[in-house]
């Protein structure tokens, strides 16, 4: 395992806030002065996992300004995000030629526009296809070549020629089911449904299936999705143990829920057996507790990036809602009710903006800031995200080994000061620099080998 201070867990202790929103890793020092530590070493040749992005998702929501767009989407003055996950409108009807819609059409777009890839994943079957007859919870009724798995493969193909053909959107990839693993009934309840891994299994060639038929074959197939992170093999491992479904599946997804939301996973996420699939997390957030933006909330969130690129060596990570509903008052977007960006939002910019779909993780050890690097060979663009957790500012230096020539590194720095701020350049002599990392902050080095 390539990750940084696996060791140093056991001497952390999470600060919960008021709200019990945020987990902040602090260590004691005996002086508030910043400290010369270890070195950090950044091996260009030691390569890790491909990155496809980072990302979060519109459900439900009609419409943005392009200033959000940009603010979400841009890689000039916004966090860079590369990923948009949105949510499929069920067609209300059983039939092989009925078309699923979305109301993101508008956001879609204006993602796309911005070099963002556009997925897609329903939130429910239409009620028919469910033992329920509700979209609100309710057991998946396909199996095999049932007549439900057809019909509903088909709807789903039909809606990606549709997004294509009629809205000029193309989506990168389709997930089966959120959450096949929870059901929410109502009278409070929100559309869902239960799948097993045997019908996830079935289903996916069919859907490969209808896609190729309607000119989609490209298209990528995501499963499960499941509610927590490494709970539910059982859901993706039959289709992939099956040589014939596992060759049309793409990505094996999960989200990070736990019991306890409201203070997050305190657990080092696993690295999953996909057999050689793309492993993405598609959704996490703190659901419950008033919003906290502040610089306390988002290192609980740069830590936990931190480990999904290195401990679980995942290709991509999104949050939940970039935007929520105006009715939302906690901590379920990166922004709050009103837009207004909360510091956990810079945070992920520090890996979105500068760590862009086909770069691949590269070796960093050593040090005391959680540190993790990033290359792309083709251009010679690098990255480095340094997370200082500490209560005090931390010196620290970096040895880029094995790198063709660098002449600087230019830092970018969240802060409880500072939002994705760029500094001046420093510069690199004999394949070394030293910076001092602010306190609790995420600073990204940018440069270029030449």
């Amino acid at each position: 395992m390539s990750f940084v201070n696996c060791g140093r867990f056991a001497r952390f202790h999470p600060l919960v806030g008021s709200l019990f929103a945020s987990l902040i890793l602090l260590q004691s020092s005996s002086s508030a002065k910043a400290q010369t530590v270890a070195n950090c070493v950044v091996d260009w040749n030691s390569v890790h996992q491909r990155i496809d992005g980072f990302g979060g998702s519109s459900a439900w929501i009609t419409n943005w300004t392009a200033a959000q767009a940009d603010m979400f989407f841009s890689t000039n003055t916004g966090i860079g995000l590369s990923l948009l996950r949105n949510h499929i409108v069920y067609a209300d009807s059983t039939s092989s030629t009925a078309i699923p819609s979305t109301v993101e059409t508008n956001i879609m777009q204006m993602a796309q526009a911005r070099g963002a890839l556009v997925w897609s994943v329903p939130w429910t079957p239409p009620p028919a296809f469910k033992t329920s007859g509700v979209a609100e919870g309710g057991d998946y009724l396909g199996y095999g070549n049932s007549i439900t798995n057809l019909n509903y493969a088909s709807q789903l193909a039909n809606y990606v020629h549709s997004m294509a053909h009629d809205y000029g959107i193309n989506i990168y990839a389709i997930s089966i089911q959120n959450e096949p693993d929870s059901n929410h009934p109502g009278p409070r309840g929100y559309e869902s449904c239960i799948w097993t891994g045997m019908q996830i299994h079935d289903f996916v060639t069919n859907l490969y299936t209808a896609l190729k038929a309607k000119g989609a074959g490209s298209t990528k197939i995501i499963i499960p999705e499941g509610g927590d992170w490494s709970g539910h093999p059982r859901l993706y491992k039959p289709a992939l143990d099956d040589p014939n479904s596992a060759a049309d599946i793409s990505i094996i997804a999960n989200h990070d829920y736990v019991a306890n939301n409201q203070v997050g996973d305190m657990t080092i996420p696993a690295e999953l057996p996909t057999s050689g699939k793309a492993l993405w997390e598609t959704e996490v957030a703190q659901l419950h507790g008033g919003y906290n933006g502040n610089i306390t909330n988002a290192m609980y969130w740069a830590w936990r990036i931190h480990l999904f690129m290195t401990a679980a060596q995942a290709n991509a990570w999104h949050y939940w809602w970039l935007v929520p509903p105006s009715r939302n008052t906690n901590n379920t977007a990166l922004t709050d009710r009103y837009g207004n960006p909360a510091k956990r939002m810079y945070v992920v910019g520090q890996w979105s903006r500068f760590v862009r779909p086909g770069y691949y993780r590269i070796d960093a050890s050593g040090g005391k800031a959680f540190i993790s690097a990033y290359h792309d060979t083709n251009s010679g663009n690098f990255a480095i995200v340094a997370v200082n957790t500490r209560s005090t500012a931390l010196s620290h230096t970096f040895t880029l080994a094995n790198f063709p020539a660098v002449d600087s590194v230019t830092p970018w720095i969240t802060s409880s000061t500072m939002s994705l701020s760029n500094q001046a350049p420093i510069r690199v002599s004999d394949s070394s620099f030293t910076y001092t990392l602010p306190a609790l902050s995420v600073v990204t080095f940018v440069g270029r080998a030449n």
